[in-house]
């Protein structure tokens, strides 16, 4: 597999805008968060995984899903009149939420099977529900000279710049969470609020402690420039659940001292609750003299 890095001497700037301007933004508002209005709250996560069903076998089946559905039908309808005829199956995919200091969501992915306008074939599509909002919405177009509905250019390029969550060694592993992990891990914020007397936009992480502990010896033994960790950041937690892989894990901001460079440097890194493991696929970039995320292309597909 091989990896390749952006051209830092023509893109430097934009990749340095495009990391560090959520960093500080999230670093900024965390005194000013109370005072944004967060209608999600954390309960509603909790709410969700507990409308779910867990054989012995790990299996998950959603339940009381007929309402949903009613509104998929009706957004189906609404966006593609002209093309689709009808829609004959909606399935479940899987359900994700994030969580951080600034922002919080969650919502259910579906793959609608429809019947479009002379084609004979079935065809197949993609939409998500907010549970918050009670909205459908979908970003997949018909290409008529195809036959068939892709996902639109930007969110393409969008999922190109994600970090790769199996090389992080966070999804499709073999040891995964079940139900009451995705329950325990959102109560435990929850509780961390009621302990700390704080307000439901301070939100702490379970564990942060220990968990700080790891991050500082992972920096210590993976990057070789860094001579100590100065200060970490916690800035999301994310969920996924779905019928073939289940995963969670936060993100951490560490601010670190680089041998030689006078100003602190950042570098993200992943907690994996389950395996308690952290990884990072940040890199420093000596010409640049920051670290970065190294991207994949197509090429190695």
């Amino acid at each position: 597999m091989i990896f390749v890095i952006f051209d830092y001497n023509i893109n430097s700037l934009y990749m340095r805008l495009r990391f560090f301007a959520p960093l500080l933004l999230s670093i900024l508002t965390t005194s000013l968060v109370n005072c944004q209005i967060i209608n999600v709250k954390i309960n509603d996560f909790v709410v969700q995984h507990n409308g779910f069903e867990e054989n012995e076998e790990g299996e998950i089946n959603p339940i009381n899903l007929k309402d949903i559905n009613k509104r998929i039908r009706f957004f189906i309808e609404e966006k593609y009149p002209d093309i689709v005829e009808f829609t004959r199956n909606i399935i479940w995919d899987s359900y994700g939420t994030f969580l951080s200091p600034s922002d919080r969501y969650h919502s259910h992915t579906f793959i609608v099977q429809v019947k479009v306008t002379d084609v004979d074939r079935l065809k197949y599509l993609e939409v998500h529900y907010d549970p918050y909002k009670k909205k459908v919405s979908g970003d997949f177009k018909w290409i008529a000279e195809d036959e068939e509905f892709y996902l639109v250019n930007e969110k393409v390029e969008d999922q190109k710049l994600l970090p790769n969550l199996k090389n992080l060694e966070i999804s499709n592993q073999e040891k995964t969470p079940n139900l009451k992990d995705f329950i325990d891990e959102h109560q435990g914020f929850i509780d961390e609020i009621k302990r700390l007397d704080l307000n439901e936009n301070e939100i702490v992480p379970i564990n942060v402690a220990k968990i700080n502990k790891l991050i500082r010896a992972f920096t210590k033994a993976n990057y070789s420039n860094v001579e100590y960790t100065r200060n970490i950041i916690w800035d999301s937690y994310t969920t996924f659940l779905s019928p073939f892989d289940k995963y969670n894990f936060h993100v951490f901001i560490a601010q670190v001292k680089v041998e030689g460079i006078n100003r602190l440097k950042y570098l993200e890194v992943f907690y994996n609750p389950v395996s308690e493991k952290i990884t990072a696929d940040f890199k420093w970039i000596e010409e640049d003299e920051e670290f970065f995320r190294v991207i994949e292309t197509d090429e190695e597909s």
